[in-house]
Parts: structure tokens; C-alpha cells; sequence
């Protein structure tokens, strides 16, 4: 069976460190071997917008090797990562040896626009409070590395509102939070909130 572990080169990368750029031009995918990655656009006023998180696994830019368009979003590690990269040529020779890996790809996609639409609709009816509750609890609790304006990014919201609805969590004694710092102190608590309305 045909693997995208063996597909083009390795490249290990670190914490913070950027795979590609929205806007660069097209040539090149990636298959995520190990880490994180966060996927960010920038918008016109300049406000980075962080739409996902990919995990081991995770096909990324293929789209733009297949369509000759520059790269729709920023890639950067958000944890030491390992990828294998792969230019246009490779993922076009690798598809026409192996056609079965082209619905592997769609399913891909698929899987991808669904979790955006979650996404979306939960990023329209919640709460910030609550949508920062629940974004922590997916983190399974302990301490994040997250600043408030990248908190911001990853809740579609502003800075001012993440820092007032960690104000109230750590009112509540479920979180403490530092500089680029949030600990959550009761899991069990934060959970029922992010699970009911507020």
C-alpha cells in the first residue's frame, strides 16, 4: 500500500517556525508526520486569523501543487513538527502511480470543510466566554502557551474581549493566566460551562 510517509523529502521544523507563507507561490505540499501545525490568514487591517490546527497525518498544500495557485494561508509550526515535503511534479507522479490516493485526498477535503463549518456556526452562536471555555478544555486542561491576541486569532474575536472573559473565568477560580500563560485550575467546571449556554 502506497504511503505519503515516503512521498518527497523530510524536514523537521521548530516551535514558531513558518512552512510557508499566504501569498507564496505555488510548488509545494506536505504531509505532517509529527506535530502541530496552525494554518493563519491575514487580513486586510492586518489581524491574523487562525482557522485550524493539523495534526500527524494531515495533507497541506496540495490543493495549490494541483491548481498552480499561490498559497491561500500561512503554515507555522506551533510545536516541533516533521513533514515531508513534496514538490508539484512528485504529487502529480505519486497520484497517477496510485488513483486511489486522488479519493484518499476528497475525503481529506471533506473532512476539512466539515470541521470548518463547526467552526463557523460555533464561532457564531457562543459566546466568547464560552467559546474560550471550550477551546480550553479541547486542550485537555494544564497549562497553554497562548498570548491573548493569538487566544483572539483562534477565537475569530478581539484582544480586549479574551482578556475579558479570561477575567471572568479567573474570577471564577477555574483558570489563572500569566504572560502568554493560561492554566486551567478546574477542568470539571470549565467543562459544564462550555456545554451550557451562558
Amino acid at each position: 500500500m502506497p504511503q505519503w510517509e515516503n512521498l518527497g523529502r523530510e524536514k523537521s521544523l521548530q516551535a514558531g517556525e513558518v512552512l510557508w507563507s499566504q501569498g507564496d507561490p505555488a510548488g509545494l505540499g506536505a504531509f505532517l508526520l509529527d506535530g502541530i501545525l496552525g494554518v493563519e490568514k491575514v487580513t486586510e487591517t492586518g489581524d491574523r486569523i487562525v482557522f485550524t490546527e493539523l495534526q500527524k497525518g494531515a495533507v497541506l498544500g496540495e490543493m495549490s501543487c494541483l491548481d498552480g495557485r499561490p498559497h491561500s494561508a500561512t503554515v507555522k509550526s506551533l510545536s516541533s513538527a516533521r513533514v515531508r515535503l513534496f514538490t508539484s511534479q512528485e504529487l502529480s507522479g505519486y497520484l497517477s502511480r496510485h488513483p486511489d490516493q486522488v479519493m484518499a485526498l476528497l475525503v481529506k477535503q471533506n473532512e476539512r470543510l466539515r470541521a470548518l463549518t463547526e467552526k463557523l456556526l460555533s464561532v457564531g452562536t457562543q459566546s466568547v466566554q464560552r467559546r474560550l471555555a471550550y477551546w480550553l478544555c479541547e486542550r485537555a486542561g494544564g497549562v497553554v502557551s497562548i498570548t491573548h491576541h493569538e487566544l483572539a486569532a483562534q477565537l475569530a474575536t478581539t484582544r480586549e474581549s479574551v482578556s475579558k472573559a479570561l477575567g471572568k473565568l479567573r474570577r471564577l477560580k477555574l483558570v489563572s493566566s500569566g504572560r502568554g500563560t493560561v492554566e486551567v485550575l478546574d477542568a470539571r467546571s470549565l467543562a459544564e460551562m462550555a456545554s451550557s449556554p451562558l
